[in-house]
This record gives structure tokens, sequence and C-alpha cells, in this order.
């Protein structure tokens, strides 16, 4: 590798140290303390204010201006991708996850730039958008994506990350939820608190994060020596008057209901929620319900939710924090981020002897 000397600029003095001795003890690239010691764009404040700390105990100082004014303005492309727009619709959830991306964007003083994609889009000129506008890197909100609608933005020549869906075949950056873990508990809860006739609210639209949440109901069933009722999977459309109507139709049938239903998100769960009570169900004492995201409504609903908790908020700031991780390494790597969640009691389950 060359050992570039740097030189004595305005501001600042440098006593024969060079750019690769600071790397070296900041584990970061040359190019990387370069940027920082030049002021330029597409670095993370953490690293910055390493590569501060150990130039300076190398001998380098930095004027109070120039350090003052260290903070850049590069840019973060958030684009949404909407395939059939059920899922990813104006949602709390997705206030929630939009806010904890702009505050960390805001935190690194990077601008924003929010984008919408579709099926119809055109990559080569949204390739061509990126370079214009001179964007450091894009978030991809991928809940509704499938596998063959991520590829061709995969290549794309700026860091992408993937947010909120994962695809095993493809080696890209991702941020996801942990939801294999999340109906495997709230399956779990049920069948700890006596339940055995657990039935499924199903998205009819589905969706790789829905089809993981399912993966964790089966893990829980099967340990418990249970195998699911398919008369007790109901598919319903992932919208709160869809998932409603559609329940309404599934009771008609009269068909038995289990002791307990997990929910693909609270969305599905509320609309159930509202066709059972409607259809004279008792809920807790004839049929319990787990709903999956933690909607703000799940607290005033009647009776009060009990779902799976996702902070939505660090959801999203873990993204741009991974991004600009990505940024920073000249060697591409990938890695894939998981999101804990938490089961939160409420009033809509009870158990059973």
């Amino acid at each position: 590798m060359v050992n570039l000397l740097l030189v004595i600029t305005k501001g600042c003095t440098f006593l024969g140290v060079t750019i690769h001795e600071i790397a070296q003890k900041a584990n970061v690239s040359t190019a990387t303390v370069s940027m920082v010691l030049n002021n330029k764009p597409g670095i993370s404040e953490a690293t910055r204010e390493k590569v501060f700390k150990i130039a300076k105990e190398l001998g380098y100082s930095l004027s109070p201006l120039k350090k003052a004014n260290y903070r850049n303005n590069g840019k973060l492309q958030l684009a949404i991708y909407r395939k059939h727009s059920k899922v990813v619709t104006d949602t709390p959830f997705f206030h929630a996850l939009i806010e904890g991306i702009e505050s960390k964007s805001r935190h690194y003083s990077y601008q924003l730039i929010i984008k919408y994609l579709s099926d119809s889009s055109d990559v080569d000129a949204l390739q061509k958008e990126i370079k214009d506008n001179s964007i450091d890197g894009m978030l991809l909100l991928g809940t509704e994506m499938e596998e063959q609608d991520f590829l061709k933005y995969s290549e794309l020549e700026v860091p992408v990350l993937l947010l909120d869906s994962y695809f095993m075949n493809i080696n890209a950056n991702y941020v996801v939820i942990d939801n294999i873990s999340g109906l495997y508990r709230a399956t779990k809860y049920l069948l700890d608190r006596g339940h055995r006739e657990i039935g499924y609210l199903k998205s009819s639209i589905p969706i790789q994060n829905f089809r993981e949440r399912y993966e964790g109901y089966l893990k829980a069933m099967a340990e418990a020596g249970l195998v699911p009722n398919s008369r007790h999977t109901i598919h319903l459309l992932p919208t709160m008057d869809g998932a409603y109507a559609d329940m309404m139709k599934a009771l008609s049938k009269k068909t038995h209901l289990p002791t307990a239903f997990v929910a693909d998100n609270d969305i599905i769960a509320f609309g159930a929620m509202k066709a059972l009570k409607e259809s004279n169900v008792r809920i807790p004492e004839e049929v319990s319900v787990v709903g999956f995201d933690d909607m703000p409504f799940c607290t005033i609903t009647d009776p009060k939710l009990t779902t799976i908790n996702v902070d939505k908020n660090a959801l999203g700031q873990l993204a741009v924090e991974n991004l600009i991780y990505m940024m920073e390494r000249e060697k591409r790597i990938f890695c894939k981020t998981t999101l804990g969640v938490t089961l939160v009691e409420r009033d809509s389950v009870i158990s059973i002897t």
C-alpha cells in the first residue's frame, strides 16, 4: 500500500504522521481518514470523532473553525417500494419507521430524499437520478418486495441496504425484524396458557415477513406436538376493512372456532376482532387473539390487544447506521442485522384449564 504523507495545510499541523498510521490505529481505510481530514461527506459522526481523536494523539491538531464545521451534507435516498400497496400504507408503523430514518439521517447531517418505486420503475433512470443528485447511499424499503423484484436494484452503483425484507439467495445488506421469533413467542404464550387449538389469521397477500411469521407459528406448534388444523387458518386481506369483511365471510360458514388465534399483524387482528364481536363471539372468553407490531390502536381496542412489539423507530435508525457503515468501507461486505422483538401482554388472551 502506498504510504501517503499528509502535507501542512492552513489551520493544521502534522509532525510526520501518515494517513496509513492513523488508519491502522483507527481500524478504518486510508480513504476514510483522508475524507475526514479533508472535510468530505459520507462519514458517520462516530467515525469522524474517532479519527480526530487518534490523529490528535499522534500529534495532529485541527483548527477550531474547521473542526466545528466538519459536519457534512451528504445525501441518502429512502426508496419506498410499493408492489400492491396492501401492506405499505399510511399507517403508524411506517410513520414511526420513517421518523427513525429521518432523525438518524439528521443526526449524521445527511439530507434524506424520499422516492417511491413500483414494478414499472426504470432502474436505468433511477441510476441516472442517483448520479445527478449525488446520492451517497440508498435505503430500499422492501416490505412488499419479492426476490425477483429486488434483483434489479441489488447492482446499483451506490451502496443499497434492503430494509424490512430478506432474500436468502441474494448477497446484500439487510435490516429486518425477528419475525420467526416473534410469532414463535406469540404461539408459545398461548400454549403456556393452556391453548391447544390455535388458529392463524393469515394475510391473503403474501410477503416475506408474513412467511417468516407463519414459520414461527409452525415451529412452536411442532415443539408442542401439535398439528395445526388447516380449517383454522383463515386468509384475510391485510387491511382493516378487508380483514373484517373476509372474517365475516368465514364466520358466516358457522365452522368450529379454535380457542385462540395468532395474526400476521395487528391490522389483520383488529379487523378479525371486529368481525368476531359482531358475530357475538366473546374475546377473550371464547377466543383469544394475539397480534404483531404493537400499533398504537392496540391500547384502545376492546379488549386491549396482546401483541408482539416492534420498535419501529429503532428499526429505521439501525438501517441508517448500517448504510453509513457500508458507505465507509472500501471492501464490500454483506450483513444481515435483525431487530429483536418483545411480547406485550394485555387483555385479549385468557388462560384455559
